[in-house]
Order: C-alpha cells, then sequence, then structure tokens
C-alpha cells in the first residue's frame, strides 16, 4: 500500500480525518489519537524512504532524540511507528498556519512582529542546540503560528534522518531547502548549529522584507549566492526596519560560521 486511505486507522489507534499539507517526503494529516482522546497531527513519510531499512534505523534514532525535546516553541513528538510498512511520526496538532503561507498572504510583516516571532524560533532551535540537536533544514515552511502569534517550530531530526539517504538517491526537493542553506551546507560541508542561525537569518531577512536575500534558477547558483554574494541592505527595502535591527540580520548571514 502506497498511501493512506482516509478512513484508516494507524496502528489502530490513530484515525486519519485530513490532510494537513503535503512535501516531497511526506503527507501531514490532522488524526484523532482513539487511546487518549484528543486530536494529533500524524506526519507519514512516503513508502520510498520506508524501505530502506538503514534509513529506518536512522529516522527511529533521530525521533527518539527530537521526542526529548520538550519546549513551548518546539513541536512536541508524541510517538512513532510503522503501519503497512509506512513510517510515521505523531505530533502535537498546532492549530494555525506555517509561516511560508502567511508570509504569501501579507507579504512582510510589521518589525515588533518579526521580533517577537524570531525570539521565539531563536528559543526553540537554541534550546535544541545545547541538546545536541541541529535542525538542519529551518525554513518558514518549518515553522507554525498560531492565530495569537505563537511560533513552534516542526521537524526536527527529520531532514537529519534524510541526510543519510545516498545522495544520488535523494531528489533536490527532499534534501533541505536552497533558499535557506548556509554557505556551509551549500558547500556540501554536514551542518552546524551556526548553519541553523544563518537559516535563521535568511527567514527574519523575508519576513522584514518580503523578499529572500537570494534568488537563482538553479540550486548550484543558490549554493554560489550563499557562498559569495552579499544581500541588498534591507533597509533599501523596508526603510522602517530600525538600523541595529538591520545590523543584526547581516550579522547573522555572515559567510562565516
Amino acid at each position: 500500500m502506497g498511501s493512506v486511505n482516509q478512513t484508516q486507522l494507524m496502528n489502530n489507534r490513530y484515525r486519519l480525518e485530513q490532510p494537513l499539507g503535503s512535501g516531497g517526503m511526506a503527507v501531514v494529516y490532522r488524526a484523532y489519537d482513539l487511546m487518549l482522546e484528543r486530536t494529533v497531527a500524524i506526519k507519514v513519510l512516503r513508502e520510498n524512504f520506508t524501505r530502506d531499512a538503514t534509513f529506518r534505523e536512522r529516522f527511529r534514532q533521530e525521533a527518539r532524540a527530537a521526542a526529548n525535546l520538550s519546549h513551548p516553541n518546539i513541536v512536541t513528538i508524541h510517538d512513532f511507528g510503522i503501519d503497512e510498512n509506512l513510517l510515521f511520526i505523531v505530533m502535537e496538532y498546532v492549530p494555525g498556519k506555517d509561516l511560508k503561507s502567511l508570509l504569501k498572504q501579507r507579504g512582510r510583516f510589521a518589525v515588533n512582529e518579526v521580533v517577537s516571532l524570531m525570539i521565539q524560533a531563536c528559543a526553540g532551535v537554541g534550546y535544541a542546540h545545547r541538546a545536541g540537536l541541529v535542525h538542519c533544514d529551518i525554513k518558514p515552511q518549518n515553522m507554525l503560528v498560531t492565530p495569537d502569534l505563537r511560533l513552534k517550530v516542526v521537524d526536527f531530526g527529520i531532514a537529519r534522518a534524510l541526510a543519510s539517504i545516498p545522495s544520488d538517491e535523494r531528489s533536490e526537493i527532499v534534501w533541505g531547502s536552497p533558499q535557506y542553506f548556509s554557505p556551509e551546507q551549500g558547500s556540501g560541508l554536514a551542518p552546524s548549529p551556526a548553519s541553523d542561525v544563518y537559516s535563521l537569518g535568511v527567514m527574519m531577512y523575508e519576513m522584514l522584507t518580503g523578499q529572500l536575500p537570494f534568488n537563482a534558477p538553479t540550486p548550484a547558483e543558490l549554493a554560489r549566492l550563499h557562498r559569495e554574494a552579499m544581500p541588498k541592505a534591507p533597509r533599501e527595502l523596508n526603510p522602517t526596519i530600525p538600523p541595529a535591527l538591520e545590523q543584526i540580520v547581516l550579522k547573522v548571514l555572515s559567510k562565516e560560521p
């Protein structure tokens, strides 16, 4: 069975209710946990990932590490399993939208909103770094924002597990997001906590200016820009940005980790 049908129960416990979104590697559903009688979110990985035993084991280790993270700005992982050969992760259900959808709707955010959301993102990511976990795929799509502007980071561990797939087998869509890549990731080096910080800087630039610091038609060209080009000064695009905040953004986007 390559995909899940709507009425399906996973592990005789989780009733899938409706798809919330899908990406290159997984589909996320809103679901109902019959045992604890609560709504949860379930990320079901596409079948081609599940076939590889090494990946399954790596994924389990990463899910276990991520499940030990307990922080108000990180989406909590409740459970993990395999059903009908499909790997899935059960997470806290967060009402709201991902930050990328909000950016598409609004163009950009007011400075005070950016500061509030970024403080939350940094609190969650910083907590994970102190616990020894690097996210590796920080982007607005992995930030969930509730209607009252609380932010939670999602997908800790998943990007790292995907990194264990041999590069010739993973498609570009799956592995990371070149628009938010740090220069060292663009050079093919292993991501570090500093790489997450750079990606947070790209996100902050986008939230303040309504555009990405670098755009290019191919991942290779994007990686080159991240390694070599200087972004346009944020205040040229949005004069309401305070000079001190602009300095922070440009410092975080420096080429050296």
